[in-house]
């Protein structure tokens, strides 16, 4: 790594990684992100949530190239318009609806900004409290997604029993099998449903041929699995401090936790402290 590239285009994850522990962006970090910008490196996040849940950073940052959300399944323009989308099949939506009906697990659809579910409980509540909007209810669930809602993930709670969480990610890995994906990633209350082949890392492939940048001016920065595709593809791939091992590994350089600036000392290391790793505006 003594040989820094010249870094075009930083990409974050948002909780865990550029969010701490209190859902904001600590002021060192926040000060690194924007002198960086001003040099014209550009800024982007890529997340699990929804698109509603990047606006406020959107405003905040003046970020003006298209954000990652659904980990992947959709790519938004700053404004919210859909540039990308890889929805999940329906008829494997409503399959992992009615096993999870069956396990006891709660259901919530994500579709474009949306989040559809059958009520609001504490399992919605803890994803509004990070900075999802709130939830549109509909009873029929499996009815709406049979005819008129395009699911983009699916996820699946419990917060009561985290047991039945792992147990149900390994009976949704084993029924989709080549078919879709299955992950945990942030709150351990959830897993989640993905389609097959499609990552927070295909979506940055898209944000590069937007952008005109190359995965070898980019650096990408993430907490969890999710964000494996998308560190594996930077020519600087960033793991935050607390996160697991396996993605730790795989990082090209580890950094601070979300909580001590880990974000914005990476930035400073490898693009602000380097006269190379930018171009001026």
């Amino acid at each position: 790594m003594a040989d820094h590239p010249v870094i075009r285009l930083i990409v974050a994850d948002l909780d865990g990684t550029l969010l701490n522990s209190e859902h904001c962006v600590t002021p060192m970090t926040e000060d690194a992100v924007r002198r960086a910008m001003a040099h014209g490196v550009l800024f982007t996040v890529a997340t699990g949530k929804t698109y509603p849940s990047t606006t406020d950073l959107i405003q905040r940052f003046g970020i003006t190239i298209p954000v990652i959300c659904s980990n992947g399944t959709l790519v938004h323009a700053p404004d919210g318009t859909i540039l990308k989308r890889s929805p999940i099949r329906r008829e494997y939506a409503i399959e992992a609806m009615q096993m999870a009906d069956e396990a006891g697990m709660v259901t919530v659809i994500y579709s474009g900004a949306s989040l559809i579910c059958r009520q609001y409980d504490r399992n919605l509540a803890e994803l509004v409290e990070h900075g999802e909007p709130e939830p549109v209810l509909i009873q029929d669930l499996i009815g709406a997604v049979r005819t008129e809602i395009d699911p983009d993930k699916i996820i699946f709670m419990n917060g009561d029993d985290l047991e039945s969480v792992v147990r149900f990610q390994a009976a949704l890995e084993e029924r989709f099998a080549g078919r879709a994906q299955a992950m945990r990633s942030g709150l351990a209350s959830l897993v989640e449903l993905i389609p097959l082949g499609v990552s927070k890392g295909t979506a940055l492939d898209f944000v590069l041929e937007q952008t005109g940048v190359s995965a070898a001016e980019t650096i990408c920065f993430g907490d969890n699995c999710n964000d494996l595709e998308m560190i594996r593809r930077a020519r600087i791939g960033v793991a935050m401090a607390q996160a697991p091992e396996d993605v730790r590994k795989e990082a090209d350089y580890v950094t601070r936790s979300n909580d001590e600036d880990g974000v914005g000392y990476a930035v400073h290391k490898f693009v602000l402290s380097n006269s190379h790793g930018m171009r001026r505006a």
